[in-house]
């Protein structure tokens, strides 16, 4: 039994060092699309997404989870007249929220920076076009940084947009499923997409705790959430944050434990989660250098260990 749980172990050990190494998750296999999305007007072909809207209709492709902070990186390829788009932290039910960055191949040689390949369609224009020829698999990038998204296509910069300064963005939410558009430039027309990986930046520790310095009193809640969602690997970080002189990080790190503490000690929580948090209570109760922190420490540990 001993030699069984010992193989367990390092096996679970290299699984979190697969992880940590490779962040970027597959969001399509080749094979399914039920998993990660919802899928009206898509098919597959020979391991490639292919839009399927014959009469030009949208019918949009869009991921069952949300998502917050992220890169999304995926190959795209268009047909002559191929239109299509990438839907950012959206609502399906509700246009208004939409971000889309645009696919669009050059059969418009007239469309303005505004509207081409790369641009945040109709706020933002890309500052340096891409190559927008049909024919060819070409690979998109796609970072969501909290107010700013960045765009890259074969591996050249295209576009920065920073939504803080584009009024037409500000009240976009922080939070939303992603989605590929229909292609919408009529019969016989279409875009492909292959190898689509996503990286959830609001699972990584140390990107959300840099959400706790934002000005941003809706960014640092969504750092909160993020925060939250992870547990008690979160708890180290927080706890190193705690003496800060900023009154604002130190309220939200202070919150941010006491929170995290409160759903390892609810009721059907499991005993692996509370032992986590007390042995990372623990760890930085001895790794803490202000008097004050420890003593909040111990006082959350000790709600941990009475239950």
């Amino acid at each position: 039994m001993k030699k069984i749980a010992s193989v367990i172990f390092f096996a679970a050990i290299l699984i979190i060092s697969v992880s940590a190494q490779n962040p970027n998750k597959s969001l399509f296999d080749g094979r399914d699309l039920t998993q990660h999305w919802i899928m009206p007007g898509f098919s597959i072909s020979e391991g490639v997404i292919i839009t399927d809207s014959p009469d030009g209709a949208d019918r949009n492709l869009f991921t069952r989870k949300q998502y917050g902070n992220f890169i999304l990186r995926f190959e795209y390829f268009l047909s002559y007249l191929g239109n299509s788009g990438v839907l950012l932290r959206m609502d399906p039910n509700d246009m208004s929220t939409w971000v889309e960055v645009q696919l669009l191949a050059p059969w418009t040689p007239t469309r303005p920076d505004l509207y081409c390949t790369g641009s945040v369609f109709g706020h933002v224009p890309v500052t340096d076009r891409p190559d927008e020829a049909p024919g060819v698999w070409r690979e998109m990038v796609i970072k969501y940084d909290r107010r700013l998204i960045t765009v890259h296509v074969d591996g050249k910069l295209t576009t920065v947009a920073d939504t803080d300064t584009v009024e037409s963005l500000k009240d976009k939410p922080l939070f939303g499923a992603i989605g590929f558009q229909s292609n919408h430039s009529g019969v016989g027309e279409y875009a492909k997409f292959r190898n689509i990986y996503i990286r959830d930046l609001d699972l990584e520790p140390e990107y959300v705790i840099t959400g706790f310095y934002e000005k941003d009193d809706l960014v640092r809640k969504q750092a909160h959430q993020a925060a939250l969602s992870i547990g008690p690997r979160m708890i180290e970080l927080l706890a190193e944050k705690m003496p800060e002189d900023d009154p604002v990080v130190h309220r939200g790190a202070k919150q941010g434990l006491f929170d995290i503490i409160a759903g390892a000690t609810r009721p059907g929580a499991s005993q692996n989660e509370k032992s986590l948090t007390a042995r990372s209570l623990r760890s930085s109760i001895e790794n803490c250098t202000s008097e004050s922190t420890a003593e909040y420490l111990k006082w959350l540990l000790g709600m941990v260990e009475s239950k």
